[in-house]
C-alpha cells in the first residue's frame, strides 16, 4: 500500500429531507439510502477511486453489516486486510441531509470503540503517508508514533470532537503530525483553546496547516505564509463526507508533487464533484476530476495531475 487511513468504518443510512424536523416533529422524507461510512472509509474510497494505491485500518462487527462494508470497501479498490471484525455491532450513522445538501448526524459508534486494538497492526506496516481521522489523541498517538519510526508521512483531520479538546490535549500527537486538516469552525475553536491567534502556536507544532473554507475555498498555512485557492461553483446535493474527500485529494496531490496552491485547487475541485452528489464515498475519478478542472479554466494543472501518474 502507498497511502493508510486509520480511523471510523460506519454504515451510513442517509435520509433527504426538504427540511430536519423539529423536536416531537415529523416528516417525509424524498429519498433513502444505505451507504457505506466512515472518515477513513472515504478517505480510502476516494484515494483509490483517483487511482492511488490505499487501504484502511478500521473495525466492524462480525455482523452481516461488518461482512458488507468489507465487500463493498474491497470493491471499491481499497486494501482491507487491516480491517479488524470484533464482538460488536458495527458503527452506525444517520445522516439527515436537507434540501440545500447540509447534513445532520447522529453516530453509534460500535465496533469504532474498539480501534486502539485493532490499531497495533500498523506496527507490522510500511506506508509512505498514515492518515488518521475523526480519532482521540491517545490512539493517534500511537499511530503517528509507528508511522514516523517507519518514515512515513503523516496527516491528521482531528474533527470537532477531538478539537474541542484543546492545543495541550493533543500537543503530543501534532508533533509528529506533517499536515494537519480542519475546517474553519475547527481552526476557530483551536484557536480559542490554545492554538493561539491566526493558530501561531500549531504553526510551531505542525508544519504545514489545512483550513476547508466550503463554499470560499480553501488556505494553506506555514511559518510565514499563506495560501489561499478558491472555490468551484457547483450544486450541492449532499456534503456528507465532502471533507473526506478534500483530505484525499490533497493528499493525492502533494504525492504526485503538486505546489501548494495547485493541491489545494485540486482538493476543491474534487470537494466540489462530491458535493454534488449523494453519498459519502461518490468522490470523483481522476478522469473526472481532469475533466472538471479543464472545464473549469485550469487546462495546466488538468495536465499536470495527469502526468503525475
Amino acid at each position: 500500500m502507498r497511502v493508510l487511513s486509520v480511523g471510523n468504518l460506519n454504515v451510513d443510512l442517509s435520509v433527504y429531507v426538504s427540511s430536519v424536523p423539529s423536536v416531537g416533529g415529523r416528516v417525509e422524507a424524498r429519498f433513502f439510502a444505505k451507504n457505506p461510512g466512515g472518515a477513513a472509509a472515504n478517505f480510502a474510497v476516494a484515494l483509490a477511486r483517483l487511482g492511488e494505491s490505499s487501504a484502511v485500518l478500521g473495525c466492524v462487527g462480525r455482523d452481516y453489516e461488518g461482512y458488507w462494508l468489507i465487500r463493498e470497501l474491497s470493491s471499491s479498490g481499497v486494501d482491507v486486510s487491516l480491517v479488524t471484525q470484533v464482538d460488536s455491532v458495527t458503527g452506525f450513522v444517520v445522516v439527515v441531509v436537507d434540501e440545500n445538501g447540509e447534513r445532520t448526524m447522529i453516530s453509534y459508534r460500535g465496533a469504532n470503540s474498539h480501534l486502539s486494538e485493532a490499531a497495533k497492526k500498523f506496527e507490522r506496516l510500511n506506508a509512505e503517508w498514515v492518515h488518521v481521522c475523526s480519532l482521540g489523541p491517545e490512539v493517534a498517538e500511537a499511530v503517528f508514533r509507528a508511522a514516523k519510526a517507519a518514515g512515513a508521512v503523516t496527516s491528521y483531520d482531528p474533527g470537532g470532537f477531538v478539537v474541542k479538546l484543546g492545543f495541550e490535549t493533543l500537543r503530543t500527537a501534532l508533533s509528529m503530525v506533517d499536515v494537519l486538516l480542519v475546517n474553519e469552525g475547527e481552526a476557530s475553536t483551536l484557536e480559542k483553546l490554545g492554538g493561539g491567534p491566526n493558530l501561531a502556536k500549531v504553526l510551531e507544532t505542525v508544519p504545514l496547516v489545512v483550513v476547508k473554507m466550503g463554499g470560499r475555498g480553501s488556505r494553506a498555512l506555514k511559518k510565514g505564509v499563506v495560501v489561499e485557492a478558491p472555490a468551484f461553483p457547483t450544486s450541492v446535493v449532499d456534503s456528507t463526507g465532502a471533507g473526506d474527500v478534500f483530505d484525499a485529494a490533497f493528499c493525492f496531490a502533494l504525492l504526485r508533487g503538486l505546489e501548494l496552491q495547485e493541491a489545494l485547487l485540486f482538493a476543491n475541485a474534487c470537494a466540489a464533484l462530491k458535493v454534488s452528489r449523494m453519498g459519502a464515498q461518490s468522490g470523483p475519478t481522476l478522469d473526472e476530476a481532469v475533466q472538471f478542472l479543464r472545464a473549469s479554466g485550469y487546462p495546466r494543472l488538468a495536465e499536470k495531475v495527469r502526468g503525475g501518474i
